[in-house]
């Protein structure tokens, strides 16, 4: 990134926070502090009204606006194609609202760039699986945005992957999309603690009326610990199968270590069962080299499988 490039993305910057240190600035366009201090000193010069803080950052003064910023034909073209991506996963509400946004943004473009958009997207495509849209999952979207945005507990009755279906009253937070299924993040009271609800698993959804105080510590936008468990999986890859492994990791790898065989890559699932499918899926091709709890839940479910197929019965 060039210097003008950079000194328009710090403006941008300091215009989207009340407060941005320089620490981070530096961390963020990977320069030094001292490179902010004199960009920030370029900007003052430009008369852009800076303000430093002590204890707190720089800000732009009250009341100062940029004006309009044109898109380039690359800028453009990648902000409608990841509208048109999220206009295919969410609910009807939020998708006339991506299609507005996109009219906006072709209206602005000149004539030129506008064809080189065009371009590009008739180039890129995005898949993010091939699940069909289902209704009742898309009716359970637009409930909980709702209830997320009004800070409204809701009363789910859920069916875990393993154990019995169960009522909970769950403090909604936040949702994320993984592998094209929706998830809810919620602080479960039976819980006491932030835990993850898909929604196709939810059988009904509805708002108890009773408003609670958001966690301010949580936010979507970086990983919670909530994603993760307390159990350390340790699993052997060969050479062979690294990349295929690699391509379709379980959602709770943590990290990957050398091997003379190949690789170990470790996992924290919240439970054995959440990751037995995922290890039964390679047979033989990996090896679990802890703890011993999978296994043993490996043999198990090996030894039930030959005994329903044995004999051919």
């Amino acid at each position: 990134m060039n210097r003008t490039d950079r000194l328009l993305a710090i403006t941008l910057e300091l215009h989207a926070h009340r407060y941005t240190r320089a620490e981070d600035l530096a961390t963020q366009f990977e320069v030094s502090v001292r490179t902010v201090y004199r960009d920030i000193e370029a900007l003052c010069e430009a008369g852009v009204p800076v303000v430093a803080t002590p204890g707190y950052g720089y800000s732009l003064a009250e009341g100062y606006f940029l004006a309009p910023v044109m898109l380039t034909a690359d800028e453009a073209g990648m902000l409608l194609l990841g509208a048109a991506f999220v206009a295919d996963q969410v609910d009807a509400p939020y998708r006339d609202a991506v299609q507005t946004a996109q009219k906006k943004i072709e209206k602005i473009l000149p004539e030129a760039t506008r064809a080189e958009v065009d371009f590009l997207r008739d180039s890129f495509r995005f898949m993010s699986s091939i699940r069909p849209r289902d209704p009742a999952v898309e009716a359970r979207l637009t409930l909980i945005r709702r209830a997320i945005r009004a800070h409204e507990v809701l009363h789910l009755h859920y069916h875990a992957r393993h154990g019995e279906p169960g009522e909970r009253d769950v403090e909604p937070h936040g949702l994320v999309q993984v592998s094209g299924a929706w998830l809810l993040a919620a602080y479960c009271r039976v819980r006491e603690d932030m835990r993850g609800f898909r929604l196709d698993r939810i059988d009904h959804a509805a708002p108890t009326g009773e408003h609670f105080i958001r966690r301010q510590n949580f936010s979507v936008r970086r990983p919670h610990p909530m994603e993760y468990g307390d159990i350390e999986v340790r699993v052997l890859v060969p050479d062979a199968m690294l990349r295929w492994v690699r391509e379709n990791r379980h959602f709770t790898w943590v990290d990957e270590e050398p091997h003379p065989d190949g690789a170990v890559m470790v996992f924290r699932p919240r439970s054995l069962r959440e990751m037995l499918p995922w290890l039964l899926s390679w047979g033989p091709d990996v090896a679990v080299l802890s703890p011993p709890e999978m296994q043993q839940a490996l043999r198990d479910a090996a030894s039930a499988l030959l005994a329903r197929y044995d004999g051919g019965g």
